[in-house]
């Protein structure tokens, strides 16, 4: 533990030295900051409060080596330590205190400097509090060294760095986020001056349709995050504007008295929203349009058209509404709405509640192209039957449930009035701060009308649209087992558990000529094969090619799990990565004497079974009879039971799968016929003759012979040599036996091992290999190849649900959280040697 802390330092020693030199001079500042906390923030503080008032011209030096308070301070130490880090390494140590101690430095004065030439009008945002903010050193070193990134992750920085800042900047404003924008600016300007030539980027890069489709669902996500900003934050600007004032701490006014003959006070508007936020309705109806968004964002990231044009209506509507109450309202004032109160008297916010929304509607519309998953016809023709039999179900209940309880208005209503009204039942509150009340509800069935009927109807097109992106997965699934039977008994597989490519859950894509498949299942939209290419080897990169393209088109993520040497050579040559995910134990059945010590448990296992007069019968599951079927049947329940764990699929099978014709049983037969064990055996062929068998089933009575299983496989293993066969194999322990090389940083190897330590304490693997190499296999290493190293958590996930598929969401939020975890402790200690089975 000491020797991984030491090496954790060395390899980042500026990143340890400024964590430490935060702590230190916080701590002594302590004592200062008890005594007169005002004082301390003018003298280390910046912003144009404190450069007037004591002219202290090294507060763009010093406001960033203190924090408010202990959960800034974690939150500081954790950006210094890991992503101060991260810049160390990539660019080394010099430039990452040149970006540490420049960028906030120039973003404070250059953010001062437009606060008070009051450009833009942001002079609005200079609220004249000190800042002192250790999170922007953090955000301009990274921006800075984003230049020394790979293209994915520069890109990835800039892009949704950028947009998170603007988006804070904008709804917030408060002088702090203006210096962390200014402050970021000012990183990627001097990583682009310092980087060197040669790695120089100036110009954007075409991203592939699977990052075009993760950078807008990053932006969308960013952008429906904002408003609630505005809500939270004590300066918030945007259309929430009301909203968000009404919940910060006021003094509310008790009536609208002060809100007559069209003019409007603060008081006035105060009262107004007040009175317009009775209960959880509108509350509710601030919040589902942007929980709209969250989900458009999900659907974009998964390719769904259907979620890109929700983000374009949705977003355009924003717009609208901001165009029509903050610009048309007031421009053409009635005796409906106020108009003496603005924005202070500042367009800006107005041009940016138009200008951010559209923005992203047509930056959406312009990537179409990305979102190739369709619905069908007739699932879009149901959503938007359901959107619009909604809408008119909530006016014709507003309308006429308001026209009979039309008394229980103040004053009371008429249907005119209601009609009038209707449209802004499905606004949020926000956007009708401008407008004046006509009528309240002052009883309770019109109180459930006037403030129900909008978040009604938001939440079902909540419900309809998450129904129809999740369902628009456009899965074309091939159902033709036959054909993939022939090809395996024609032309062989990638390697010798080719056969499980047969088994139900899997689905099937061919060549357009029918030359090769891949078998594979969909999890959480990452696209699992079932091994590599079937069929014929000289089409099996052409095959890798399409099938990583049918998948992109489809919003999937493919992902090669059990693949052969050979063919994660060829996806290398693609530029796809791999790693190690365990051995097949393979045996040469012509060599095998079984003589010697290490064949010493074997040989007593077969001598035992003897002795009790238990023989190995090879047959299969559709010439036992009904007997031995229920025996097997009660073998293996008391096998899942004995465990009081799911039983476990994709790789592993089942009593399903022991029902195919062409898998063979060796039972271990007791005199009396009573089954103490049972294995199957998938076959695989070469020319329509059968070359080897791999094992797959394997379960025991628990009160059967000791070694019952090693005598089974040592019969087979007899058998097939009288047979010619030309190999046994034993199949592979998933996720066991992982090696890794010394002085190996890649995450990805130690992310699936700790997959695979998470899985064995609870099925053993690593037992199962070891009872695997008593028979003294030859090991054949199997792989997982996949395209970008941003999917490892969905990878581990996929590949847990596809073993584990009744495997509950908390459960798979946990084991999020474990990977994420052993993911950053993996990346911050050295490898540790695992040897190989």
């Amino acid at each position: 533990m000491i020797r991984r802390a030491l090496r954790l330092v060395l390899r980042q020693k500026v990143a340890v030295t400024l964590a430490a030199l935060v702590v230190a001079l916080g701590v002594i500042a302590a004592p200062l900051r008890f005594a007169d906390e005002s004082r301390f923030r003018a003298i280390v503080g910046t912003g144009l409060g404190p450069l007037e008032s004591i002219h202290n011209l090294w507060s763009p030096l010093t406001f960033t080596l203190f924090a408010d308070g202990p959960v800034e301070y974690l939150a500081a130490l954790a950006g210094i330590l890991g992503l101060i880090g991260l810049a160390e390494r990539l660019m080394g140590r010099w430039r990452t205190v040149v970006g540490f101690v420049v960028t906030p430095a120039v973003g404070a004065v250059l953010g001062m400097a437009v606060q008070a030439s009051n450009l833009a009008e942001l002079g609005a945002w200079n609220d004249g509090v000190p800042v002192i903010d250790p999170v922007s050193p953090v955000v301009g070193t990274l921006l800075m060294a984003s230049a020394w990134a790979n293209q994915l992750w520069r890109r990835r920085i800039r892009i949704v760095g950028f947009a998170g800042l603007l988006v804070m900047t904008l709804y917030s404003g408060s002088t702090v986020d203006v210096i962390r924008l200014f402050t970021a600016l000012t990183g990627l300007v001097l990583g682009v001056v310092l980087v060197p030539v040669g790695r120089r980027v100036l110009r954007w890069v075409r991203s592939s349709q699977h990052e075009a489709r993760s950078l807008l669902a990053a932006l969308l996500l960013v952008s429906a995050i904002g408003p609630f900003v505005a809500i939270a934050s004590g300066v918030p600007w945007g259309p929430l504007h009301p909203l968000g004032l009404l919940f910060r701490a006021h003094t509310p006014a008790d009536s609208t008295d002060d809100c007559g003959a069209g003019l409007a006070t603060r008081a006035c508007l105060h009262a107004l929203a007040l009175a317009r936020l009775d209960g959880p309705g509108p509350v509710l109806l601030s919040m589902l349009p942007l929980l709209l968004l969250v989900l458009a964002a999900y659907g974009l990231l998964r390719g769904r058209l259907v979620a890109a044009w929700l983000a374009i209506v949705v977003n355009v509507y924003f717009a609208g509404l901001a165009v029509f109450y903050y610009a048309l309202l007031p421009a053409v004032p009635d005796g409906g709405q106020l108009t003496r109160i603005t924005h202070e008297g500042s367009l800006l916010p107005i041009a940016l509640s138009v200008m951010l929304p559209l923005a992203l509607a047509v930056t959406v519309a312009l990537s179409l192209q990305h979102f190739p998953v369709r619905p069908s016809t007739r699932t879009l023709r149901r959503y938007l039957t359901t959107i619009g039999s909604t809408a008119v179900g909530c006016a014709v209940l507003y309308v006429g449930g308001g026209s009979l309880v039309a008394g229980q208005f103040e004053p009371p209503v008429t249907t005119i009035a209601l009609l009038l009204d209707l449209p802004e039942r499905f606004i949020p509150t926000g956007y009708l701060h401008l407008r004046g009340l006509e009528f309240l509800p002052s009883g309770p069935a019109a109180a459930a009308l006037y403030n129900g009927i909008g978040p009604a109807f938001w939440s079902v097109l909540l419900v309809a649209s998450a129904v129809v992106i999740y369902g628009a997965a456009g899965r074309t699934k091939a159902n033709d087992l036959s054909r993939v039977r022939a090809l395996l008994r024609t032309s062989g597989g990638d390697g010798t558990q080719s056969y499980m490519a047969t088994w139900q859950g899997n689905d099937y894509w061919f060549l357009p000529d029918g030359s090769a498949a891949i078998a594979y299942r969909v999890t959480a939209d990452v696209a699992l094969t079932m091994g590599g290419p079937i069929g014929c080897p000289e089409r099996r990169n052409d095959a890798l090619a399409a099938f990583a393209e049918f998948c992109r088109q489809h919003g999937w993520s493919p992902v090669f799990y059990g693949i052969s040497a050979e063919v994660r050579s060829e996806l290398e040559e693609l530029g796809w990565m791999s790693a190690p995910i365990g051995d097949d134990a393979v045996l040469e059945p012509a060599r095998v004497t079984m003589t010697g010590k290490k064949w010493q448990d074997v040989r007593s296992s077969l001598n035992r079974a003897d002795r009790a007069g238990i023989v190995a019968e090879q047959t299969s599951w559709d010439r036992l009879g009904l007997p031995a079927r229920t025996q097997i049947e009660v073998i293996s329940e008391e096998w899942v039971s004995g465990r009081n764990l799911p039983e476990m699929g994709f790789t592993l099978g089942g009593l399903d799968e022991l029902r195919d014709p062409e898998v063979q049983l060796l039972l271990a037969v007791a005199p009396g016929g009573r089954i103490q064990a049972v294995t199957s055996w998938l076959p695989t062929y070469r020319g329509g003759e059968v070359i080897g068998w791999t094992l797959d089933f394997m379960r025991r009575r628990p009160d059967s012979m000791n070694g019952v299983v090693e005598f089974l496989i040592a019969r087979m293993v007899q058998l097939s040599a009288e047979r010619g066969i030309e190999f046994v194999s034993l199949s592979a322990a998933p996720l066991a036996g992982l090696t890794t090389e010394p002085g190996e940083q890649e995450l990805t190897p130690r992310v699936l091992a700790f997959l695979g330590r998470r899985l064995e304490s609870l099925y053993g693997f690593k037992s199962l290999l070891a009872f695997k190499v008593k028979f003294q296999p030859a090991f054949s290493p199997l792989f997982l190849a996949f395209p970008d190293p941003i999917l490892l958590p969905a990878v581990g996930i996929a590949v847990a649900r596809a073993y584990l598929p009744s495997m509950t969401f908390q459960q798979a939020v946990v084991l999020v959280r474990s990977l994420v975890r052993t993911g950053e402790e993996a990346a911050a200690r050295p490898p540790e040697r695992v040897p190989a089975p």
